[in-house]
């Protein structure tokens, strides 16, 4: 079930008087959430449940032996149960995501010397949410290890912060301190959480099915099908469609995610943070897909650049480490490997460039006016943009030849098609444009003034506009058009 399927606007309700009618009880509440996000991964796919009840025992115990071994003569103790959890997340998921993708690697490698090797591949089904689920057990295992969290005592409680459905099958990634404190309380009914999670719900729902899902079959995808066929000036509408589309499908998972815990009073971290208002890489990537970025930096980059190791200081390699991670992480493809080396170069770029304009400040004080211009802070948001929206050819294309089209279709085409639509059609692509825009500057402390009396305005009036939204969406948002593109990954 999907939150966009019309089954959950029938499940969801039904689900949230059975949860609210339970006792205020911690362990009651907890059963019911764990057996409904069981019965909902089922609906996508019950094979894969075993390897989520592995997964939850392996770390559960993982967790309560380390603690059990905190005395300094437990040390080797603790290391192999961190090993264990490790070897079985890191192994589940190199096996379900990777296998075909090394092996035909290990084939092109051969290739070069000479030996053609056969290359069956594998029939592998990637177990939905895998890649989110296994970091977030990883970063509990992790936390109890180097002593930031204590183990869970509950295997209920730890379960259902494993399989946790509004953000197992594609996040946002949570901490233990983040979810599993939380689900160690009893959780009470109150109007706010009610009206702060349906309004997360609506804004995400209108990212997702109004914009990614008018988006990606309108401007997107006839364009990366057959890029030789397009104009120059489509490719580029194409390319900055898509970057609104990935934005709306996944930062709208991320809401409505955190719109429907809220209903059932848990606080889920927030993923997005308007990134297109981002005037650099660093600052765009603690905006966008904040949950992982903030794994990745704190559970490789920071252990690479503070450890005992080789890679000690050496911040630019510990960089491109990261983001190839990144790139791997979202799938096995040569092209999700360039995207995260486009990013990864960018970060040195962008790091080499603060440290040499921090020595030009230091020299001459007009530098550090300069850095407040506006004109300063446009050129640095143009080149911050134009770089994510670039990586985003080899994102989005299938393979690196369809890259190659697409992106010397940035510059010259021999095409001549273009976009043909219905005047409607451009209204409701220029109204979500508008939309993404405005929620963008809300967040902007020049708008936010504007918001907040909007917000103070009588109940009726509001409710008023939210109607108005609600109707405009029934109308142009087909209930389960799509599934969302980052429970690919």
């Amino acid at each position: 079930m999907d939150f966009v399927d019309i089954e959950a606007f029938f499940i969801l309700p039904v689900a949230l008087i059975a949860y609210w009618l339970l006792p205020r009880r911690a362990g009651w509440q907890n059963a019911y959430l764990l057996l409904l996000s069981w019965a909902l991964y089922a609906t996508w796919n019950w094979r894969w449940l075993p390897l989520i009840w592995v997964g939850t025992l392996i770390d559960y115990w993982a967790g309560r032996h380390i603690e059990a071994h905190r005395a300094e003569s437990g040390a080797g103790q603790r290391r192999f149960a961190l090993a264990v959890s490790l070897v079985w997340n890191l192994g589940a998921l190199c096996f379900f995501k990777y296998a075909n993708f090394f092996i035909e690697s290990a084939a092109e490698l051969l290739k070069l010397f000479g030996v053609d090797a056969a290359t069956p591949a594998l029939s592998i089904v990637l177990p939905l949410g895998i890649s989110f689920y296994t970091l977030q057990r990883i970063s509990y295992v992790v936390d109890v290890y180097v002593g930031r969290e204590t183990a869970g005592r509950s295997l209920l409680t730890f379960a259902a912060f494993s399989s946790y459905f509004p953000q197992l099958t594609a996040g946002p990634i949570a901490r233990a301190s983040e979810l599993l404190r939380q689900l160690e309380q009893p959780r009470s009914l109150e109007a706010s959480w009610i009206a702060r999670g349906a309004a997360a719900f609506l804004l995400g729902y209108a990212l997702k099915g109004w914009i990614a899902d008018t988006y990606g079959p309108t401007l997107v995808d006839p364009v990366f099908a057959a890029p030789d066929e397009w104009s120059v000036l489509s490719h580029w509408i194409a390319i900055v469609a898509y970057a609104l589309q990935v934005f709306g499908d996944f930062a709208g998972y991320s809401l409505m995610a955190i719109g429907c815990s809220r209903l059932f009073a848990i606080e889920l971290p927030p993923n997005f943070d308007w990134p297109f208002l981002s005037r650099s890489l660093p600052e765009f990537w603690r905006r966008w897909h904040i949950t992982l970025n903030r794994w990745l930096f704190d559970y490789i980059y920071s252990p690479l650049t503070t450890g005992r190791s080789w890679f000690r200081g050496r911040m630019d390699v510990a960089l491109m480490i990261t983001f190839l991670a990144s790139g791997l992480w979202h799938g096995a493809a040569a092209t999700f490997i360039l995207w995260g080396a486009i990013h990864g170069v960018g970060m040195i770029v962008q790091r080499q460039w603060d440290e040499r304009y921090r020595g030009w400040c230091r020299a001459d004080r007009r530098f550090v006016q300069w850095r407040k211009t506006l004109g300063y802070a446009f050129v640095a948001w143009v080149l911050t943009q134009l770089t994510f929206v670039l990586s985003l050819v080899p994102f989005r294309s299938p393979d690196m030849a369809t890259a190659g089209h697409f992106a010397a279709g940035l510059f010259a085409s021999a095409g001549t098609r273009t976009f043909d639509l219905w005047i409607v059609a451009v209204a409701n692509l220029l109204l979500g444009f508008g939309f993404i825009v405005a929620c963008h500057a809300i967040a902007t402390k020049s708008v936010a003034q504007l918001w907040e009396k909007f917000t103070a305005m009588p109940a009726p009036v509001r409710g008023a506009a939210y109607g108005l939204g609600i109707v405009y969406l029934l109308l142009f948002v087909p209930l389960g058009a799509s599934t969302f593109l980052y429970q690919q990954f």
